[in-house]
């Protein structure tokens, strides 16, 4: 690895100590692989995606799109780069003609489609560590413009990123106090892309008291808007995928930069 590599190794790290929350943690690894030439990546626990448990994970930036119809079609179930990393530990790459070739029709479907969504080729690190699940760090590039180095970088950077993510949800869940039951219904309909008119006449109470609430929740994630607001209660696991699902337009993915997949 050259020494340039090893840099953004360190800085990666030394950048990671200074993180407060997940979301952070995900943009600073976005920024990180721009910079080595990749556009997408997803770092996952291989759980329920839709009953995510407090030691697992998912932060990722692909395309809502693909989220949506990989949850549609039913992927999950015989995703190869999942299935592949149950039982592999070495690193791959998604073109390799020797890993292409072990995969059945339906896997290889589902690759050719997600290439469709600027998915088509990526290196995936499989990880194994001690929380009883196995999980995966996956980066997407076009064809040709990832030095190899670079992607022996990522691969230290992936495992740190995991076991870093984990720790800081497993710490923010048992230290942080969640929203009130109210306010988690409000922030269900919300992220269904519902009105504070619909929401009231569905929760029984009033209007203003429903701005009283959302006006709430932006003040307990911190955050100035609603789709902000359905991003942190994602990551912290508050409220699940399902409750972005009914209506697509909700979080848009150049606004989400972080979603639930099947995982």
């Amino acid at each position: 690895m050259s020494h340039n590599y090893f840099d953004q190794v360190q800085n990666f790290i030394e950048q990671s100590a200074k993180v407060t929350n997940l979301v952070e943690l995900a943009r600073l690894f976005d920024l990180t692989i721009r910079k080595l030439g990749c556009t997408h990546f997803i770092c996952l626990s291989h759980v329920d995606v839709f009953n995510l448990p407090d030691d697992a994970v998912l932060l990722s930036n692909y395309p809502l799109e693909w989220g949506l119809y990989h949850h549609e079609k039913q992927y999950f179930k015989n995703d190869p780069i999942m299935d592949t990393c149950k039982s592999r530990i070495t690193p791959f790459i998604w073109s390799d003609p020797s890993w292409r070739a072990l995969l059945n029709f339906d896997k290889e479907k589902i690759l050719n489609e997600a290439s469709e969504f600027e998915l088509g080729e990526g290196h995936t690190i499989p990880i194994h560590s001690g929380d009883g699940y196995s999980a995966s760090c996956s980066v997407v590039f076009q064809p040709g413009e990832v030095d190899p180095h670079a992607l022996m970088a990522i691969q230290l950077m992936s495992v740190y990123l995991y076991e870093t993510a984990i720790k800081m949800k497993t710490k923010s869940i048992n230290q942080r106090k969640k929203p009130t039951t109210r306010q988690i219904e409000c922030l269900q309909m919300i992220a269904m892309g519902k009105s504070d008119w619909a929401v009231s006449k569905i929760l029984g109470i009033s209007e203003n008291t429903v701005k009283f609430h959302v006006k709430a929740i932006l003040n307990h994630y911190k955050v100035a808007t609603r789709n902000q607001a359905v991003i942190r209660a994602l990551f912290y696991g508050d409220i699940s995928y399902m409750d972005v699902e009914v209506n697509k337009p909700a979080l848009k993915p150049e606004q989400s930069g972080f979603i639930h997949l099947p995982r």
